[in-house]
């Protein structure tokens, strides 16, 4: 019996490929991305530090690897980019420069198509898949890189995560419970050969 592919969803009517994809972002995306940043503001406009689409850190860092693992992410409708993340995976120290619990999966940049037909779910699929990502990792917090309380409230809510303040102007969002919900039947991740050894679907 044939089997179904990762993150494809099965109907009566056989596979049902999800309309969105995950991937990792390579160089030859700029130019696609650079139009997605200049669209986005809404993440940019609760940033804690200035920011701009000529600098973001995003597309900076497009196609690098930290450890094996891709740094930029994004999500497609179809052929279309319709969002996309920075990630960096590190300790977390406070403004002190002392530890603080556990690992943190940062997300320091994300935008999403506003213009788009699903404008209010790109984002989200984005960050729910990065959060059930990060949970294979044994991350135990995801941290957004967001001054204001109201967006990382939102995240919360949406995934269920606890939010805490920090010292500084980020919140952490820890998980409330390691199963988190499948988003097969809704996005289909295609992870290059470096992550998928480390993590099945």
């Amino acid at each position: 019996m044939p089997r179904t592919p990762a993150g494809i969803a099965a109907t009566v009517h056989g596979p049902r490929r999800p309309r969105c994809v995950i991937r990792p972002a390579e160089y030859a995306d700029r130019h696609a991305l650079e139009q997605v940043v200049a669209r986005s503001t809404h993440w940019m406009d609760h940033r804690p530090r200035p920011a701009t689409p000529g600098g973001c850190p995003l597309l900076s860092m497009l196609g690098a690897v930290d450890r094996g693992h891709p740094l930029t992410w994004l999500l497609l409708d179809g052929t279309t980019i319709r969002s996309c993340a920075l990630v960096l995976k590190n300790p977390m120290r406070d403004e002190r420069g002392r530890d603080m619990p556990g690992g943190a999966l940062w997300i320091d940049d994300l935008y999403e198509d506003r213009d788009g037909p699903d404008r209010d779910g790109y984002g989200p699929h984005l960050v729910g898949w990065l959060v059930d990502y990060g949970a294979h990792k044994h991350v135990q917090w995801l941290a957004a890189d967001t001054a204001d309380e109201a967006v990382a409230e939102d995240l919360g809510d949406r995934y269920g995560l606890e939010v805490l303040p920090t010292p500084t102007s980020a919140f952490l969002l820890r998980r409330r419970t390691r199963r988190l919900p499948r988003l097969t039947g809704t996005v289909h991740a295609q992870l290059p050969p470096c992550v998928r050894r480390r993590r099945r679907l």
